[in-house]
């Protein structure tokens, strides 16, 4: 029998692997605060002011955290260790848990009403996408294709004709005119690409994959190798 999720347990998320960085403060599922920012520059700068900016304004103090959940990834390699170098931080400083989860199934389960097979787009820059596939149905979600780096065509030539949901930076492939009829597919589906509050309300429903004692692990998916190993072994 599934365990009602805790409805007073305060949340710290946030997202910094992409340009479209987010912070949340949640309270259970509730989103209680959140600080959107679109840059292309590190979220370095503003991460900790925009924390300390949402707990200001629901008059909590850091010490009121239960959890704190991180983007992973997959995205851009010096934002992931940002993020995942402040969650550390914090969740060790206070004794509470630590969570990681990916950015493709906080999107996934955004749309996990639907019925059939769900790929999940981010745009991965120079011409490369991320893409990873999920089936959804009455028993849920699961990952049925892991998340890969591929080329922007050859994913276009993968997508052409198939019977799938599309969700996440959608535009980047040309596939003709989408629609959202069933008579076109793949079919798009709107979700909302800042991540931070689903990633919280997803850690939250993980609570297995919390992380209590040894802050040192992480598994963060940069899936592309940051530019300096890829000169140094060029």
């Amino acid at each position: 029998m599934m365990m009602p999720l805790n409805p007073s347990l305060k949340i710290l998320a946030f997202d910094t692997s992409s340009p479209r960085g987010s912070v949340a403060l949640l309270e259970g599922e509730n989103l209680r605060a959140e600080v959107r920012l679109h840059s292309l520059q590190t979220h370095s700068k503003h991460l900790l002011s925009s924390i300390d900016f949402l707990l200001d304004q629901l008059n909590w103090k850091l010490c009121d955290l239960n959890l704190v959940a991180v983007g992973v990834g997959p995205g851009s390699f010096t934002g992931i260790r940002i993020g995942i170098a402040t969650a550390l931080g914090i969740a060790h400083s206070l004794g509470i848990p630590f969570a990681e989860i990916s950015g493709m199934d906080a999107l996934a389960h955004q749309v996990s009403f639907l019925n059939g097979r769900i790929g999940i787009v981010l745009d991965a820059h120079r011409s490369q996408a991320f893409y990873a596939e999920y089936a959804a149905g009455k028993g849920g979600i699961r990952s049925v294709k892991k998340s890969a780096l591929i080329n922007i065509s050859d994913l276009e030539h993968h997508l052409s004709e198939r019977h799938l949901y599309l969700v996440g930076d959608v535009g980047i492939c040309h596939l003709g005119e989408l629609k959202n009829s069933s008579a076109h597919w793949p079919r798009i589906i709107s979700a909302d690409l800042f991540l931070a509050a689903d990633i919280g309300r997803l850690a939250l429903s993980r609570k297995r994959t919390w992380r209590s004692s040894d802050y040192s692990v992480s598994e963060p998916m940069y899936i592309r190798p940051p530019d300096a190993l890829k000169k140094k072994s060029g």
